[in-house]
């Protein structure tokens, strides 16, 4: 039997954590349970503490490997692993594909994906509130966006928020200034920008769907359970986790296996605050 290590935002049990954590963290849970191993989870407020958590777990011999996200730029992560001789699965983008076992989506082809769908219904001025820039999925989906526009035509209207209901709605605020035609939808990045922005919204008087569509990347039971439902992307983070967690368990096998998985593309959730 063994443990696999995965570090988690400080609030992933909080209300205001990003459901995708809680999902996909369910997901490897199912998967490695049924091969006789468990999954140790740290919460760290920083990507220094991460690198700690790392550090201590590799000295005291406590995990086999562990789950790596979130990519930056010239990432420290990835070399430290290897000097710790601690093995590790990457949840991430095509595009940051290798040699270690991955499970990977194409974070453009879902962006040009659900422009497309959303332009198909009418609505053509089209926001995009994204997630940090530093990261790289995040970057990836913004120039997926931008040149999108590009061909298209279309205005670009961004902002970029921090995965916090407040800067959903700091976000919404801004686009609204900024433009004289303001957007007839906006997509987050993830479900609590999306919710922030929606609230926002009906603050301001704004009519949701009819004056403004609201899409989320992410989809939750916060999007499901909310009156009106939020419209999403059905990206199935818990069988995301479940193909991380049999990377994991295939990595500690005698011998150990590599897998990579590719993700299907996620479809677009047609639900309450989506218009057309």
């Amino acid at each position: 039997m063994s443990t696999f290590g995965f570090i988690a935002p400080e609030d992933i049990w909080s209300a205001r954590s990003e459901q995708y954590f809680n999902q996909v963290l369910a997901g490897i849970e199912d998967a490695v349970a049924g091969a006789g191993h468990t999954v140790l989870t740290r919460a760290v407020a920083s990507r220094e503490e991460e690198m700690a958590a790392y550090r201590d777990w590799a000295a005291r011999g406590t995990v086999a490997a562990v789950v790596l996200r979130d990519l930056v730029p010239e990432d420290p992560r990835p070399a430290l692993l290897a000097e710790l001789g601690l093995g590790h699965v990457l949840e991430g983008d095509v595009v940051q594909d290798g040699e270690a076992p991955s499970v990977t989506v194409d974070n453009a082809a879902v962006m040009r994906g659900v422009l497309d769908a959303l332009r198909s219904r009418g609505l053509e001025r089209i926001a995009h509130l994204g997630g940090p820039q530093g990261l790289v999925h995040s970057a990836l989906r913004r120039g997926a966006y931008l040149d999108w526009c590009d061909t298209a035509g279309e205005t670009p209207r961004t902002a970029e928020g921090d995965y916090t209901g407040d800067s959903g709605a700091r976000a919404l605020d801004a686009l609204l200034t900024a433009a004289d035609d303001g957007p007839d939808v906006l997509l987050a990045d993830n479900d609590a920008m999306a919710l922030g922005a929606l609230e926002r919204a009906r603050l301001r008087g704004i009519a949701v769907p009819g004056t403004l569509s609201i899409v989320s990347w992410d989809d939750s039971m916060a999007c499901q359970l909310h009156e009106p439902p939020l419209a999403a992307l059905g990206a199935a983070p818990r069988a995301t986790g479940a193909a991380v967690g049999r990377a994991l368990s295939a990595l500690v096998e005698q011998p150990p296996r590599v897998l990579h998985e590719r993700r299907p593309q996620p479809v677009l959730l047609d639900r309450g605050t989506l218009r057309g």
